[in-house]
């Protein structure tokens, strides 16, 4: 935090100085300065010099060589053939898996797109198989049912009538009705799964499926015999192609 005077420590040194040519350290204390002209960059150190040199000259051996791709590609022959080869194998598993999908999911393709249907029929027919509406029961509700005895007689014979709704907006195929019997304390009775064979009107195509957004009424005429029952439980199972 003061003004530095030079010219008050000034001193005469020897021409040859053990102690400036050691370290470039004068014995009064003092550096040795070299003039350096103006724009010339000082000299760097001679380790640091030595380093660059050494660096220089070290051998990393020869460059790499370059291949385009190409040459990258079918350098080795064998390699490209079987490249090849599990390319093809590829898609031909692609194409096996494809038709898998097609074959299994049959039903449901052709109701959401129905200009896959004709591909789908002739896929089917060597493989002997069928195109069916999809059993999705779940999307068909129970509207009204009940049970009442036809003849006071004969109170072992008693009338299901059932109205179903198929909510979907696409065709389904018919389901099962599952109808179980049960007493005053809705203990089972009986159960009995009718297939929609045997529940339709008589001439009526099950294959054809549920119209869309339709309605139908069940009507099953049942002998109980000495059972009795005194409540039912009616639900809605998918059923086997028919």
């Amino acid at each position: 935090m003061a003004v530095f005077d030079a010219l008050k420590a000034l001193a005469e040194l020897p021409e040859a100085s053990s102690a400036a040519a050691a370290g470039g350290r004068s014995e009064a204390g003092g550096f040795k300065l070299e003039p350096v002209e103006p724009g010339q960059a000082p000299p760097p150190p001679a380790s640091a010099r030595a380093a660059e040199t050494a660096k220089g000259e070290q051998d990393y051996g020869p460059p790499p060589e370059q291949l385009s791709l190409d040459e990258s590609l079918f350098a080795d022959p064998s390699r490209a053939r079987r490249d090849r080869f599990w390319a093809v194998g590829a898609a031909l598993l692609v194409f096996l898996l494809a038709g898998q999908a097609a074959y299994y999911y049959r039903s449901e393709l052709a109701v959401q797109y129905p200009g896959l249907k004709p591909y789908l029929l002739k896929l089917c027919e060597p493989l002997r198989c069928q195109v069916f509406p999809p059993q999705r029961p779940r999307s068909i509700a129970i509207e009204a049912s009940d049970l009442q005895a036809t003849d006071p007689a004969r109170p072992g014979l008693i009338q299901l009538t059932a109205t179903l709704r198929n909510h979907a907006a696409y065709d389904l195929g018919y389901p099962a009705l599952d109808l179980v019997l049960t007493n005053t304390k809705e203990h089972t009775l009986a159960r009995r799964v009718f297939l929609p064979k045997e529940y339709l009107e008589r001439g009526k195509d099950v294959a054809s499926g549920f119209p869309a957004n339709a309605e139908i009424t069940v009507r099953l005429d049942l002998d109980t015999g000495d059972l009795g029952p005194a409540g039912f439980r009616l639900d809605l199972l998918a059923a086997p192609p028919p």
